[in-house]
């Protein structure tokens, strides 16, 4: 009996550090064949390899844009509060972020993200319409989505520093601000500047699968160019104190 008992143990034992061992060893590959039709924007990736626990992405295209490479690590405290944890290093064309992603049932939380993107970089990626200048910084304590449809909570800053944009060429902006909050399942952008050509007050709102939705007053001020003065003055009327409302649905 007792042998049997050793025996029926070892064999428990066994089949469970097998088991174990499966899951650790699953290919990246094989989970993301599983997860990508869930996603809300079509997402392709180039070179995936590794682990679900540690892997790496030459390139992601998101929507047909490339959007760099991607390396992840599991952080296995995690697991007892009920969520995965993966520190992730996103490398877009001369950019670096830093973040911690938490997988939950229905949420996807993003921690601590830091880095900094180049604008003209990131405009020439995702074909915009026109020239930027600039690094955009990015201070994100906390982002969390429900569902990838709602904005659960959100905290941090982006400031966008030297910036610059326009068409044909880039007109000098000053450095530009937005503070990021959730409210009513949206993610809010409280814009601002630091006193330079352009003049920015107002809001943006955005979450999952909407257009941002900004409402907004600008004004050019003394150290602004002549032509960014003419641009504005084509979005409206400027009021007493040189401002002039501008509303826009951007996708």
């Amino acid at each position: 009996m007792l042998k049997w008992l050793t025996l029926r143990n070892t064999l428990i034992a066994a089949v469970v550090i097998y088991l174990l061992s499966l899951i650790w060893n699953l290919p990246a590959a094989f989970v993301w064949n599983r997860m990508s039709s869930q996603l809300p924007a079509e997402v392709t990736l180039h070179g995936l390899s590794g682990t679900l626990w540690s892997g790496h992405v030459q390139r992601m295209d998101v929507s047909g844009i490339d959007q760099g490479a991607l390396h992840w690590d599991w952080k296995p405290g995690h697991i007892f509060t009920g969520r995965i944890a993966l520190d992730l290093t996103w490398q877009p064309r001369n950019g670096h972020v830093d973040a911690t992603m938490k997988l939950g049932f229905g949420s996807v939380r993003l921690e601590h993200v830091n880095g900094r993107l180049d604008a003209a970089s990131m405009a020439a990626i995702n074909k915009a319409p026109f020239v930027l200048r600039g690094t955009w910084l990015l201070d994100v304590p906390v982002l969390e989505l429900k569902d990838f449809e709602n904005v659960a909570r959100a905290e941090g800053q982006l400031v966008w520093q030297n910036a610059a944009g326009g068409l044909p060429r880039p007109m000098e902006l000053g450095d530009l601000t937005a503070a990021l909050s959730g409210e009513d399942d949206w993610l809010v952008f409280n814009l601002g500047d630091q006193g330079g050509p352009l003049g920015l007050r107002g809001d943006a709102r955005w979450r999952p699968g909407q257009a941002m939705q900004i409402d907004s007053r600008l004004q050019a001020r003394a150290s602004a160019e002549d032509a960014l003065a003419g641009g504005l003055g084509m979005l409206g009327k400027p009021d007493a104190q040189g401002w002039i409302g501008w509303r826009a649905q951007l996708q």
